[in-house]
C-alpha cells in the first residue's frame, strides 16, 4: 500500500527515505516542507484512506528528528554528514 506513497513521491521529484510506515521527505525550504507536509497528508487521507498521525509529524530541519533511532548531523563547513545514534538508542546499547 505504501509503494503508492513512494512513486508518488519518486513521481514528483521528491529526495524521501521509508521504512514501514515512516518516511522522511526532504526538501529546501520549511515553506516548501509545509507543502509538501499538506499534499502528502491529503494523498495518504484520499486516495490510500490511512490517517497521519499529526502528533508525530513535523517540519523540521533533519539533524532536529530521529528517524529509525537516530539523527544526522551536519560536519563542518564540508557539509557531510554522518548518522549520530540517539539518546535512547545508546542508553538501550549501553554504550
Amino acid at each position: 500500500m505504501l509503494d503508492d506513497l513512494d512513486k508518488e513521491l519518486t513521481r514528483r521529484g521528491h529526495r524521501f527515505c521509508r521504512y514501514a510506515d515512516d518516511c522522511n521527505i526532504y526538501v529546501r525550504s520549511r515553506r516548501a516542507g509545509e507543502r509538501v507536509m499538506t499534499s502528502v497528508s491529503r494523498f495518504l487521507t484520499a486516495k490510500l484512506r490511512l490517517t497521519v498521525n499529526e502528533a508525530k509529524s513535523a517540519v523540521s530541519r533533519p539533524e532536529e528528528r530521529k528517524f529509525l533511532g537516530s539523527a544526522p548531523r551536519m560536519m563542518g563547513a564540508s557539509g557531510a554528514s554522518r548518522q549520530k545514534p540517539s539518546t535512547n538508542s545508546r542508553r538501550r546499547s549501553g554504550t
